[in-house]
């Protein structure tokens, strides 16, 4: 019986890509400061509806949920990139599409918590 059919035989595997790994990490951190970003955005709509504080004038509950989340998403999704990054890198398959998905999640949940913040009410 040849060597190569026993059960144990190892099979070599690729060699891990420095580049993917560096996209990768070069991702994270990008993604790191649009998650800051996204939390910023969120608070800073607390601040604007300051100029109503006595009287009535929207709702600022809407700060509230902007807030939570653009937590929820800032931390979800640092986790679900890390997750799925270091999952591919040791199953040798490119890493940095996973990263890449992630940020431009993290982008568009600018705009969402942004938005969000906006139904708290007018500013006049």
């Amino acid at each position: 019986m040849p060597l190569d059919e026993t059960p144990d035989a190892h099979v070599p595997q690729p060699p891990l890509r420095s580049g993917d790994l560096s996209v990768s990490i070069l991702l994270w951190l990008i993604q790191g400061i649009l998650a800051l970003i996204t939390f910023l955005t969120a608070t800073l709509t607390a601040f604007v509806t300051d100029a109503c504080a006595h009287e009535a004038c929207g709702n600022p509950v809407w700060t509230e949920v902007a807030v939570g989340t653009a937590i929820v998403s800032a931390v979800g999704l640092l986790v679900v990139s890390v997750t799925l990054v270091v999952r591919r890198i040791r199953r040798r398959i490119p890493a940095w599409p996973a990263g890449a998905w992630c940020c431009a999640i993290q982008l568009v949940m600018i705009f969402v918590v942004l938005e969000i913040g906006r139904q708290a009410g007018t500013l006049d």
